[in-house]
């Protein structure tokens, strides 16, 4: 069996990239590309990794919805509106050209995976550490409303020493799952009873009780009221800013 030699396949492969190259610039408005890596660098990247191959929220350029995607008339909507159920934040800030160029950097993106052997994933830890641990405490202690329900030499201590980098950020910024919705339903006679939600909507709530045993009632029937340990996280996601979840992040790290 014949086999390629290493200069030779170095050769092949120098040669394919740079007519992939050329034939993504005759696609995409190479200005446009670069304007919209560098916005999207800024606000998602930290997230979905600078290249949106993926990092604590989903790869973006082998996504369904970019698959479906015809001049943003899908990705445009979610950019400026978030999905908040997922714990995506919107950028309504941002004006109708600087997301058509960030559509623009996610097609080519997605071309550019299409089109060649490796797009890679990585995203070394290093750069996450790129915040300010001193201002970080301050939005612990200040505006994040961060102190009241947790210590760092509480429940927090240790927790650098606990967790990698990229886990430790995960918990912080996506803690769905991690802790359980409970309700206390008062019914008509002032009976009341509390438990685990396991199911909720406008027109049904039910429970688990300690007890093991599931109850279930139409709304309109009691009165309901959820303890949401995760509502203050997820108010949270729509106040972060950039420099917020970076300061954070890095006074977490101080924690060992």
């Amino acid at each position: 069996m014949n086999r390629v030699t290493p200069p030779l396949w170095c050769a092949a492969a120098c040669l394919l990239a740079v007519a992939a190259a050329q034939q993504r610039e005759t696609q995409f408005d190479r200005a446009a590309v670069e304007r919209g890596r560098v916005q999207f660098k800024s606000g998602c990247g930290f997230c979905h990794g600078d290249d949106a191959t993926g990092n604590r929220a989903p790869d973006l350029i082998r996504s369904t919805i970019l698959g479906h995607d015809t001049n943003g008339d899908l990705l445009g909507p979610v950019i400026r509106n978030g999905r908040p159920e997922q714990g995506m934040p919107g950028f309504p800030t941002l004006t109708a050209a600087q997301i058509s160029d960030i559509v623009v950097f996610l097609h080519s993106q997605a071309y550019a995976a299409l089109h060649s052997a490796h797009v890679p994933n990585d995203y070394p830890l290093a750069k996450l550490l790129t915040g300010n641990a001193d201002a970080g405490k301050a939005y612990f202690n200040g505006a994040g409303g961060c102190a009241p329900c947790h210590s760092p030499a509480g429940d927090l201590a240790g927790v650098a020493r606990k967790y990698n980098p990229l886990e430790l950020q995960q918990r912080f910024l996506y803690p769905a799952g991690r802790a359980k919705s409970t309700a206390t339903i008062t019914l008509r006679d002032g009976q009341m009873l509390e438990g685990a939600v396991v199911h909720d909507d406008e027109f049904e709530i039910a429970i688990r009780s300690k007890d093991g045993w599931y109850h279930s009632w139409q709304r309109s029937a009691v009165k309901v009221q959820i303890h949401d340990p995760l509502a203050a996280h997820r108010a949270l996601m729509e106040k972060y800013t950039d420099a917020d979840i970076h300061n954070l992040f890095a006074y977490l790290e101080t924690l060992k």
